[in-house]
């Protein structure tokens, strides 16, 4: 007989139940021109759970999940929490062998995708799991699990059970997954809640992508609040205008990009969006001049939030307070739940003005690699978490990012940080977005490349470019080169790919 032990547990469906109990009949999810109730989010989680249940599941077992934002996709996901399953969304973006390479490695014994994603590889993916497909129909959806009962299944889950595996995009070998516990997601909503002054009463959106960590926090915290949450599945600058007109929307998470988008968008002053309080922003660089305008134009409060998949967001803020007061690439003081300290290669930790590595320790800190026990025990070297990411600390104790230690560029015995490049380009009026990389020089060693994608309807030369360069940064920092293009590689999530563009120009420099 299993012994159930939930009387202290910690699990991330018990949120779902709570704010059920809490706030029956308000509105947790709204999506288009409906509406669902606290009580009825609860209720079909429970029915959806008790559905893979009493289907064959058991404790441990992992479903995947290839979807985009819908309430059907938050019922799968948070189903599959008071279950005791393990949930591994993979990005709908990736390519297909990479889909492959997770459902192998993770052996998914239930595959859940939207129909219209599935679509040339069903039959593939019928060869790893039973499948499911969402059709986009919440009623059709709902007839899959609505005669189960409704009451919330016994199950023994334990705070450091794995809840889901997310898998990390962007790199250049096999994805990797990182396993993620109940009490890190938990733990990590609580920690928003509090450093974001999360309210009751607010109205937010489900903008960025839901299986992402930084959707998945934000979405699980205004749940654990009590709060009500507005799903799109897509961006449009408009449409999203006009939601938080007509549906009063409070709080915004969105890329730097997509608020250039809503700012400059031609019919940005026919709409009310007195409603907003708080926008979030995180994954790219805010220029100073985009952030002056947004903050004037929105009249809202502004903040970076940042975290790791490794690491459950958020880890650090860049508050509202903050934002105009200082310049450069600041992420601000460490949440309430972590320790955040700046590390050498020999894991002295480091003060103040001292470049080294971020680490950090607390509860949101990953179980491990899967499968990757080698892997684990490196990011864990001196009984820290070590993120990648390069920093310091000024004298008031707040941190600016240098940048991830494989995007510093050496260049002619100088160390320069791409973002610093980047930051320079945004500003300049007629740049929509920019990356900096290092590229092999036979002279440089890496020559200092910018990447840059021009503002619509606006015609920029590299020249012009660089004489901005020039007036903004180091001899040493300056491009040698920028290279116009329409777009730049990018994951679903909203960051460059900047291995891609390393391998396509590998030989931009080389002597013919």
């Amino acid at each position: 007989m299993v012994e159930i032990t939930a009387v202290n547990r910690i699990a991330i469906g018990d949120i779902v139940r709570r704010s059920a109990s809490r706030y029956p009949e308000k509105i947790a999810f709204i999506q288009g021109d409906e509406k669902w109730t606290y009580r009825e989010v609860d209720e079909m989680c429970n029915q959806f759970a008790q559905f893979l249940l009493e289907n064959g599941l058991k404790k441990g077992d992992t479903i995947a999940t290839i979807c985009t934002n819908s309430l059907d996709s938050i019922i799968v996901t948070y189903g599959i929490a008071k279950a005791g399953l393990i949930w591994v969304p993979i990005n709908p973006g990736i390519s297909f062998e990479e889909k492959k390479y997770i459902l192998n490695q993770v052996k998914a014994k239930l595959i859940i995708g939207d129909k219209r994603l599935l679509v040339g590889h069903l039959d593939v993916y019928k060869e790893f799991a039973r499948t499911i497909q969402l059709t986009g129909s919440y009623e059709e959806f709902h007839q899959l699990f609505k005669e189960y009962p409704m009451e919330e299944p016994t199950v023994d889950i334990k705070d450091r059970d794995t809840a889901q595996i997310m898998y990390t995009s962007g790199t250049t070998g096999n994805p990797k997954g990182v396993m993620i516990s109940h009490l890190a997601v938990y733990i990590a909503s609580l920690g928003n809640i509090i450093e974001m002054g999360l309210k009751t009463s607010d109205v937010a959106t489900v903008l960025m992508p839901s299986f992402h960590c930084a959707q998945h926090t934000f979405t699980t915290s205004f749940l654990n609040i009590g709060a009500t949450s507005v799903i799109f599945n897509g961006f449009d600058a408009e449409g999203l205008l006009k939601s938080v007109q007509d549906k009063k929307i409070t709080w915004m998470f969105m890329l730097p990009m997509m608020y250039r988008g809503v700012l400059y968008h031609p019919n940005f002053k026919n709409y009310d969006i007195s409603s907003l309080r708080s926008c979030m922003y995180a994954m790219a660089p805010m220029d100073r001049p985009t952030l002056e305008k947004l903050i004037k134009a929105f009249d809202a409060d502004f903040a970076l939030g940042t975290g790791q998949t490794e690491m459950y967001p958020s880890t650090l803020m860049f508050k509202p307070e903050e934002q105009l007061r200082r310049s450069g690439s600041y992420w601000g003081v460490s949440s309430i739940i972590n320790d955040t300290a700046v590390m050498d290669e020999e894991g002295i930790i480091l003060p103040k003005g001292k470049v080294g590595e971020i680490v950090h320790r607390g509860p949101n800190v990953m179980n491990g690699y899967f499968q990757g026990d080698e892997e684990t025990k490196a990011s864990r070297e001196h009984d820290w978490h070590h993120t990648g990411d390069l920093g310091y600390w000024d004298e008031d104790g707040q941190l600016l990012f240098v940048d991830r230690k494989k995007d510093l560029i050496k260049t002619g015995g100088e160390n320069v940080a791409s973002i610093r490049v980047e930051q320079v380009l945004l500003m300049h009026e007629k740049v929509g977005n920019a990356v900096a990389i290092g590229l092999p020089h036979s002279h440089w060693v890496e020559a200092v490349t910018a990447f840059i994608v021009p503002k619509e309807n606006t015609h920029v030369t590299e020249g012009e470019l660089l004489e901005h360069c020039k007036e903004h940064l180091g001899k040493f920092q300056v491009p040698k080169s920028v290279v116009l293009v329409e777009e730049l590689p990018m994951t679903t999530t909203g960051k460059i790919q900047k291995h891609v563009l390393r391998t396509k120009f590998q030989n931009l420099y080389t002597v013919q």
